[in-house]
């Protein structure tokens, strides 16, 4: 005859492995900084608790990769995993739908179940309780065996259901606790990667001129507004040697840090070769192989490259790849310079030609980006390279940077707030002003 005070001593003993539980659990929670040694820790001493082959915690409102875990007392080793689809959604469901315990002996022959019938799993008997925050089911609890058969009692239905009413709401803050946590570190990575954007921004700007460039009558002057913090657009002009101007725009594929890196490094090549005297295809030959040994694979530089004689008016250029400049003559009509090769970093054995144009006072030389013609509204539609042309030729006898000033202003408005999706530059080669 069993004694009239064995439930009693039961439901002691139940006391006991709850309150003892929700101790560790505090402790556990405090020392931890993440969130899956917690769920671990908790399906592990539940599991062992009910003395089950394995268990599982499930948060609703997480990632299941990182919520789902299966563990293994019996080598207290964990086991990272997850149920199948199919059982993980209606048991579930199931939950969700009753607001009550699940408890079978055999999963995949219940009734309530059909169709798990055939499903390939460690999971047989079952015995699976809600996680309530007021009021608001966030997840369940479950032990499990690999053998059909268990019977679940009461005791064992009354014990998973204080231990997952008692250590929801922890679970829940600890949950909250460690999200908010990693979005403070992802604040404070971004603010760190803004600072260093910032200061790779302020070293491109140093790379590019910031004043115009004066030699005989002839002035160059340009200007680059980046899409982000730093961008693959660029340009440059200097003398060569004591009587030619020199000048270049470029443009990489792709945006971003990648993009200015490798147009900061081509830039450093442009400086070396195209100071010296060899002819222009010779020299952009010499860029292109430093190009090639520097881009990644499937990056390319557009780029127009000048040489100014200012006592003759003679241009001579080279155009690999890049929008066509536009020669603006004194009576407003515009030539395009074309004569060139392909783009850089397309390959090593690219041959390049150079053109020739004179250019007589009152001519006007436009270089452009295609953030420029390509600059979208919030429709969808391009700027264009009839509106830009249109452009040219209305406003192209004010002085350089101030038609710089009046086509950026232009495109700011053709855009009507909708976001710049490309790096814009643009270099105005013309007659000096008096």
């Amino acid at each position: 005859m069993i004694p009239s005070d064995a439930p009693d001593e039961l439901e002691s003993a139940r006391l006991r492995k709850a309150m003892h539980f929700l101790a560790e659990l505090g402790a556990v929670v405090a020392s931890s900084t993440q969130l899956q040694p917690i769920l671990d820790w908790v399906v592990l001493k539940t599991t062992g608790m009910l003395n089950a082959d394995e268990g599982c915690l499930r948060l609703i409102e997480t990632d299941p990769t990182t919520s789902q875990t299966i563990i293994r007392p019996k080598s207290h080793q964990l086991a990272s995993g997850s149920w199948p689809r199919a059982m993980a959604m209606s048991v579930t469901g199931y939950l969700l739908h009753r607001d009550d315990h699940l408890a079978t002996s055999d999963l995949l022959a219940d009734d309530r179940f059909p169709g798990l019938r055939g499903c390939e799993t460690s999971v047989r008997a079952l015995l699976a309780v809600p996680l309530r925050v007021e009021n608001r089911i966030t997840g369940l609890l479950a032990v499990t065996q690999a053998d059909p058969g268990r019977r679940w009692t009461d005791d064992d239905i009354e014990l998973l259901s204080i231990v997952a009413g008692n250590s929801a709401g922890v679970l829940e803050q600890a949950r909250l606790r460690v999200e908010a946590e990693e979005k403070k570190r992802l604040q404070e990575e971004a603010k760190r990667l803004d600072r260093e954007l910032d200061q790779a921004r302020d070293t491109q700007m140093r790379l590019v001129p910031s004043e115009p460039l004066r030699l005989g009558s002839w002035e160059v002057t340009g200007r680059v507004t980046p899409a982000r913090q730093v961008g693959g657009d660029s340009f440059d002009y200097f003398v060569v040697g004591d009587q030619r101007l020199g000048f270049s725009i470029g443009d990489v594929s792709g945006k971003g840090m990648p993009a200015a890196l490798l147009m900061m490094t081509a830039q450093s090549y442009l400086r070396v070769y195209c100071s010296s005297d060899r002819p222009l295809p010779e020299k952009l030959r010499l860029l292109n192989h430093g190009v090639v040994r520097s881009a990644q694979p499937g990056k390319f530089i557009t780029l127009f490259y000048g040489e100014l004689d200012p006592t003759d008016g003679l241009l001579r250029f080279v155009n690999a790849g890049h929008n066509y400049p536009l020669l603006r003559r004194a009576d407003g009509s515009l030539e395009p310079l074309i004569e060139g090769g392909l783009m850089l970093g397309f390959g090593e054995d690219i041959e390049f030609v150079q053109g020739e144009v004179s250019m007589e006072p009152g001519d006007a030389l436009l270089l452009y980006s295609d953030g420029v013609s390509e600059a979208m509204d919030l429709r969808g539609q391009e700027y264009g390279e009839d509106r830009l042309q249109e452009a040219w030729q209305r406003y192209g006898t004010l002085p350089p940077a101030e038609f710089i000033a009046t086509l950026m202003a232009e495109v700011e408005a053709f855009r009507a707030g909708a976001p710049q999706s490309d790096d814009i530059t643009l270099v105005l080669l013309a007659a000096a002003p008096a």
